[in-house]
């Protein structure tokens, strides 16, 4: 598995859908995280301050008030200056979110086709402030967290986001449905990309056509099936030829491709670099 070159940070806890608040409080000094990932979502409300987050492969600049988005398994690291407020919640899918919310979520975090941050009002920081704050003290009850209010506030919470969230996309990049194709086919490319890389796996799994699939992911996302399979191959090579310490035999073996001449030729088509060359080029561009 690849998350063990890449730190991974799991989210624990005794509810039924692991939920955690945390505020990001001024600082003496500007504070720059480690890189990381993790197996759970991340909304991050930011309300004053500066400095960047490195999202994957870009980086995004903090202009407040707005809201940054990592998804599962997204690779990041936060670089704010010391004087940044804000708060993230954290949350996990397990535990009843339903068809709607998952929608929301899907809304929030379709990382295939948009940004992983947009701007926000001062009102919209207010609301979301208010909804996460009343998460965090249900979190904190004497008595013990109620699941069920949690889950209450945190989808109020998405729905809200969602909203701002579609209003903040272009108008030829419509949401996704819960039940759409191409939708499902994206999150089963997320889970499923490092051992299945045929489109008929996954046409299969949705009980429709490889050519259908395939035309419906060309129509909404402007490239094919398989292309998406790919790049999120790539994807996966990218960050570990960035953060991680392995060899381009080690990153190959990590990626299911045991032929590292292969995985040479793959990632030169898909770049017009060879892996050492691409290492060399990130690593100057991000200092590394």
């Amino acid at each position: 598995m690849t998350d063990t070159a890449i730190p991974t940070h799991r989210l624990g806890g005794a509810q039924a859908m692991p939920t955690r608040v945390e505020r990001i409080e001024p600082k003496t000094s500007a504070v720059k995280s480690t890189v990381h990932r993790h197996t759970f979502h991340e909304l991050f409300f930011f309300a004053r301050g500066s400095g960047t987050h490195m999202i994957d492969l870009e980086t995004v600049v903090i202009e407040t008030p707005c809201m940054h988005l990592v998804a599962p398994g997204q690779v990041h690291q936060l670089d704010r200056s010391r004087d940044t407020q804000g708060l993230v919640i954290m949350f996990t899918e397990e535990g009843g979110l339903s068809t709607e919310q998952h929608a929301d979520l899907n809304d929030l975090f379709h990382v295939a086709t948009a940004a992983p941050a947009f701007t926000i009002s001062a009102a919209q920081f207010t609301e979301a402030a208010e909804l996460v704050g009343a998460v965090e003290r249900e979190l904190m009850a004497p008595a013990g967290p109620m699941d069920r209010a949690v889950q209450g506030f945190l989808g109020v919470l998405l729905l809200k986001c969602a909203a701002w969230r579609r209003a903040a996309l272009p108008p030829d990049m419509p949401a996704l449905g819960a039940a759409d194709p191409v939708r499902l086919f994206l999150r089963m490319v997320e889970r499923e990309y490092l051992e299945h890389r045929q489109v008929a796996h996954y046409a299969g799994a949705l009980a429709i056509s490889a050519d259908h699939l395939s035309d419906r992911v060309r129509k909404r996302l402007g490239r094919s099936a398989s292309e998406v399979i790919q790049d999120r191959l790539m994807l996966e090579a990218k960050r570990l030829l960035l953060h991680a310490d392995l060899s381009v035999k080690e990153v190959s073996h990590a990626l299911h491709l045991e032929d590292p001449a292969y995985f040479n030729r793959v990632f030169k088509k898909a770049t017009g670099l060879t892996p050492v060359e691409y290492r060399t080029h990130i690593r100057e561009k991000y200092q590394r």
